[in-house]
């Protein structure tokens, strides 16, 4: 079914990730929640707490469909292989949508919770980048090294006493 949900949008002349568009929905709400919460801080401004939670609020509600498409373009793009990258991004998400929810939770008083609150931003800051870090290395391949699952490995011949290491898509 999912196979004939991307050909559907194949024929619609989208041959991409679905993931990829949306990812930017929670990265920048989650920096823009950090960056609003800071300025209270710095500005003594309570309107901006308020402000910060509703765009983790708003993080919240996009990280579902975000992780949600990421998975279906694992399974089709990937075939659902657990390559390292993936697997780091797993935990970095699931991390991102504990913290979002703590940070929302802590955050539904107006108080300025300054250490606890910037902490929790600023590591839900540090999951995105991790995040996006990674998903930029497995479609861009910035010399990530991942290792093929076993029951596929390649193997060649060693030509002229080549050293090359195929287990490892570069």
């Amino acid at each position: 079914m999912l196979d004939a949900f991307y050909e559907f949008l194949a024929k619609l002349g989208y041959n991409e990730p679905l993931h990829s568009p949306i990812t930017h929905m929670p990265i920048g709400l989650s920096v823009g929640a950090l960056i609003f919460f800071l300025a209270a801080i710095v500005f003594k401004r309570k309107q901006l707490v308020v402000t910060a939670r509703h765009a983790s609020i708003l993080a919240f509600v996009f990280i579902f469909p975000t992780i949600i498409f990421g998975v279906f373009d694992w399974i089709h793009f990937y075939h659902a292989t657990l390559y390292v990258p993936i697997i780091i991004k797993m935990w970095l998400a699931s991390f991102a949508l504990i913290l979002i929810g703590a940070g929302i939770i802590v955050g539904s008083e107006i108080k300025l919770h300054a250490i606890s609150m910037a902490i929790i931003y600023a590591l839900i800051v540090v999951c995105m980048i991790g995040l996006g870090y990674f998903g930029a290395g497995i479609i861009y391949g910035r010399g990530l090294a991942v290792k093929m699952p076993k029951k596929t490995a390649v193997v060649t011949n060693n030509h002229a006493g080549s050293n090359a290491d195929t287990s490892r898509i570069k």
